[in-house]
């Protein structure tokens, strides 16, 4: 057995047995067989094994075929084996163990120049510092102002010193300088300047945008209070005005952090925004979540209250108690169940059709299903097929237009996370 440098033996290389019969060699075999191994041939041994461990045994019989050639034709000992190519499955490594190395290398090894013609694992690299955060701030859920990797990535909190109102919203790509940012006194001065704003020119676009700079510039200097608070949930009832349930839902998450510090606020109000926000995408576990959480004085609040009833009606099929709900909704909670308004409709109606044959009045359609006017009912039905079977007296031949009400149903079967279809 031949041993290098190293902890582990080498595998056992004997060319000369079993294949060879000491009756057939000659005396120069004999010979050799009793002589030791020069140490190149045994350095070149160990370094074939060394070169790939995970395959040793294609190298032992590559080995096993050179020594016996090279002792055939009586060339084993002249041989200088430190300049003998290794054997062919030393070079047949497997790139999996390359990348295992490299990485390794790198977590050990102060000297990245090791891994810096690995483009690969360069990118990888860098895409994980990008969502990297601080080890002292919390993970921000999904990407918004407040989440920026270079927000979350500071090592220290600043203070700023803009004194502008008005700043439109950048995505940091590196530390943010203060002189760029806002300090708390002119970011309370900013929110008065645009609730004004939003009043008198109803510019969402603007809007949303100075919202997101001015949470960006409260973010980066780890201002969390009850101005934070007020600043999120002016956004989010912004955004639920003009059915922007991306960006509520991107201050809603932040909310529920804040509330959770104890942080005053319209806690009942955004709670009850949360679980209808649930109910519209469906989210069976959150709502039980949520429900889970609600103490029984919780439970007391009207807007809360409300929202638990519209679960109830929606878990029972009640279509007559859930529209008479959306029609006396609290706060906003009526702009959050717009966005699933239409979906329940159709369901209703699906269970009118059924139930009522052949004809079904259109006036009691508008009614119950919580219309404005029967030409907003004859509207509704005419975006889902059904205008065609309305008779001249305000009623709808049922049995024509159930499979039409029926199938405009299925493209709301998949909400989102976002509660988008």
């Amino acid at each position: 057995m031949i041993r290098g440098n190293t902890n582990k033996p080498s595998p056992k290389i004997n060319p000369l047995s079993p294949k060879s019969d000491s009756s057939t060699q000659n005396p120069s075999e004999k010979q050799s067989e009793n002589r030791e191994w020069p140490e190149s041939l045994k350095d070149y041994v160990q370094r074939s094994f060394n070169a790939a461990p995970h395959n040793i045994d294609a190298i032992e019989n590559e080995l096993k075929k050179i020594i016996a050639t090279k002792l055939a034709e009586g060339a084993l000992y002249q041989t200088d084996w430190t300049k003998v190519e290794l054997p062919k499955s030393c070079s047949a490594i497997n790139e999996k163990d390359i990348k295992r190395k490299i990485f390794k290398s790198y977590s050990r090894s102060p000297d990245r120049s090791l891994i810096e013609n690995d483009r690969e694992f360069q990118k990888r690299e860098k895409r994980a510092k990008r969502f990297q955060t601080d080890k002292n701030a919390k993970s921000w859920g999904s990407p918004s102002a407040e989440n920026d990797p270079m927000i979350n990535d500071l090592d220290y909190t600043i203070v700023g010193t803009c004194q502008k109102l008005e700043k439109s919203y950048l995505r940091l790509t590196s530390a943010p300088d203060p002189s760029t940012v806002r300090p708390k006194r002119i970011l309370k001065k900013t929110l008065e300047f645009l609730k004004e704003k939003w009043v008198k020119d109803q510019n969402y676009t603007y809007i949303c945008d100075q919202f997101k700079s001015l949470r960006q510039d409260l973010t980066v200097q780890r201002i969390q209070d009850e101005f934070t608070v007020r600043v999120y949930e002016t956004h989010a009832r912004i955004a639920l005005e003009k059915g922007d349930l991306g960006e509520y839902n991107q201050c809603q998450t932040q909310l529920k952090e804040l509330y959770r510090l104890n942080i005053p606020g319209h806690v009942m109000e955004f709670m009850a925004y949360r679980l209808l926000y649930f109910l519209y995408t469906r989210n069976r576990s959150d709502i039980n979540s949520l429900i889970a959480e609600l103490t029984d004085e919780m439970k007391r609040d009207n807007s809360i209250k409300h929202a638990l009833e519209v679960r109830s009606t929606l878990a029972t099929a009640n279509y007559h108690k859930f529209f008479e709900l959306f029609l006396k909704a609290p706060n906003m909670g009526a702009y959050l169940m717009d966005h699933f308004i239409e979906r329940e409709r159709i369901a209703a109606l699906v269970v009118l059709c059924k139930a009522f044959r052949p004809n079904l009045d259109l006036e009691f359609v508008r009614s119950e299903l919580a219309f404005n006017d029967l030409e907003e009912c004859k509207e509704f039905l005419n975006t889902h097929n059904a205008a065609p079977f309305i008779n001249p007296d305000n009623t709808l031949k049922t049995k024509d237009a159930y499979r039409y009400i029926e199938a405009s149903g299925k493209k709301f079967e998949k909400v989102d996370i976002k509660g988008q279809i």
